[in-house]
């Protein structure tokens, strides 16, 4: 059978788009289209976009008007899939004549037909009902580095703060039945994949929505029962939906790492209200300390949003204060995005711009203060380190520890100029910190872990 026409895609925003990106790759291809790297090299470019906030939107349509200089040369057709899509609907059709096709987020099953009518002409938007998520039942195209992998255990979310378009972009809740992603797992593992990271849009809610009812906890317990001596990592747990049982298996050692990432937004009780998120300052102190009980070694991230409306000062100043206090290994900061059809893009007393980025440089500067001191703490103690890559030849590499999830947190920068060996990317290492710094910490190899 003659190849079909080379296609390239471009994954935007976080990692589930990239599960829903592999998954796309893996339908065409099945189909037979060849697969390339290079986006220069492809007649059918897609791009998976982000919508979550204006930023992203803005870097997915940048993308999307310097590609379609493409068409020009080799380029046949340019599609645009996922959230923007699946948020404007059919009037990008008109707003964005450069792109030839439109899938939105319940249309991704449908890519190979999507492809197939662009490079016949036509102009389409192709939309499905909001049910989908990535099982593991077609095939997928890994991407990126081969060392890590995302292995997502379910989609859209149930609930309904404020600021957040997720619910209207991704649909409700749905988990992926549990046989199915002890499925996925057990041939992420038999690829030789050393780290595999679960992710969904509220992994701790995971299971909830099954019947009959399942629970994240239980997931894990399936999940350590295959042998496997690589790291498996937990993304996007929410706060309160964390319970003890999973808690307790984190921190119960490999594969699994004691790294939470618990997106908390904000610590003063008159915007939490606003934001519609339940908990308070004092709970969540309460969940990091007992985090610490089990595993005084638990790297603990979460992500804040600054300049919601409403905000004062003084809220501003409760928050500088639970920061300092609950002392995180990694944080995050967001300005506040107003962003139309969400009940906060309603709210009176938005915060100007620039104070809300006066706030953001400020909750930074105190968070590196504790970021520094944490790493310095760590001077002297061992650390599995997976290296990523060379940065300078013979001399410095870098990589991550389980205190490290790819692309958002720091790095491990490991000196081998007294090393012997050969050294690969997706290799373990144990490593003893010499050095710390704001973010990063500096180390030399001890001994090379099979």
């Amino acid at each position: 059978m003659p190849t079909k026409a080379t296609v390239g895609l471009v994954s935007l925003g976080c990692p589930k788009n990239l599960v829903d990106s592999q998954a796309m790759l893996g339908l065409l291809d099945q189909a037979g289209y060849a697969l390339v790297e290079e986006v220069e090299d492809a007649e059918v470019i897609i791009v998976n976009s982000c919508a979550f906030i204006e930023p992203a939107e803005e870097e997915a349509i940048d993308a999307l008007l310097d590609l379609a200089d493409l068409k020009r040369n080799h380029c046949r057709a340019l599609i645009c899939a996922g959230c923007l899509p699946e948020r404007y609907k059919e009037g990008l059709l008109a707003e964005l004549p450069e792109v030839d096709g439109f899938v939105g987020v319940g249309g991704v099953p449908r890519i190979v037909e999507a492809v197939g009518r662009a490079l016949e002409g036509e102009r389409f938007y192709i939309d499905g009902p909001l049910t989908y998520v990535y099982d593991g039942s077609s095939p997928w195209v890994q991407t990126g580095p081969e060392w890590t992998a995302y292995l997502k255990i379910s989609d859209g979310c149930n609930h309904r703060c404020t600021f957040c378009t997720i619910p209207s972009i991704r649909g409700p809740y749905r988990s992926v039945a549990p046989e199915a992603v002890l499925d996925q797992y057990r041939r992420m593992v038999e690829s030789g994949i050393g780290e595999i990271i679960l992710v969904g849009q509220d992994t701790s809610a995971y299971g909830r929505d099954l019947a009959p009812r399942k629970s994240l906890s239980g997931l894990l317990g399936r999940l350590a029962g295959v042998e496997y001596d690589g790291w498996l990592r937990l993304l996007y747990l929410y706060p309160q939906a964390l319970d003890e049982a999973t808690i307790a298996r984190l921190c119960s050692g490999a594969p699994f790492v004691p790294y939470f990432d618990i997106p908390l937004q904000h610590a003063a009780p008159k915007i939490l209200r606003a934001m519609a998120r339940p908990g308070t300052a004092e709970s969540y102190l309460e969940l990091i300390g007992d985090l610490r009980r089990h595993d005084p070694a638990a790297a603990i991230r979460t992500t804040f949003i600054v300049g919601f409306p409403g905000e004062t000062d003084d809220d501003f100043e409760l928050l500088l204060d639970f920061v300092r206090e609950a002392r995180l290994d990694r944080l995050s900061v967001f300005r506040y995005w107003d962003e139309p059809g969400t009940k906060a893009a309603e709210l009176p007393d938005q915060v100007p711009i620039q104070l809300a980025d006066e706030r953001l440089d400020e909750l930074m500067q105190v968070q590196e203060d504790i970021s520094l001191a944490v790493n310095e703490s760590l001077v002297g103690q061992r650390l599995r380190v997976l290296l990523e890559r060379e940065e300078v030849p013979g001399e410095l590499w870098c990589g991550r520890s389980y205190r490290d999830a790819p692309e958002i947190d720091a790095e491990v920068k490991v000196t081998v100029a007294a090393y012997e060996g050969v050294l690969q990317p997706g290799d373990f290492l144990d490593v003893e910190v010499e050095k710390a710094e704001v973010h990063d910490v500096r180390g030399r190899i001890v001994t090379a872990l099979d």
